[in-house]
């Protein structure tokens, strides 16, 4: 079957008062291991909050967060299709500290 894989490589930390964004990479591999399109239709937080200031839209993080802290959220992505095939709804856990 086709391998699916996604994550956040830019939400590990922001600055309070800092314009932040992060945007989703997927890792996506037809059968024979080739690299293969993919795509989502929606992305939400489905446990925790993501720091104050922030927000999630078309599966990017962004905005400026304005309270310090480390914050846990897991986030679900919906109508996700790899290499032409629809893909159960993945759910990421996603660390972000605010300093």
């Amino acid at each position: 079957t086709a391998g699916f894989s996604i994550a956040y490589p830019d939400a590990a930390a922001g600055k309070t008062g800092k314009k932040f964004y992060a945007k989703p990479e997927g890792q996506c591999h037809y059968e024979n291991g080739r690299d293969a399109r993919w795509t989502i239709t929606g992305a939400r937080v489905t446990t925790g909050e993501l720091p104050a200031g922030l927000t999630i839209e078309d599966g990017a993080i962004t905005g400026t967060p304005n309270t310090p802290g480390t914050y846990r959220v897991q986030i679900t992505f919906t109508g996700v299709t790899c290499a032409g095939k629809e893909i159960a709804d993945p759910t990421i856990d996603v660390s972000i500290a605010i300093r």
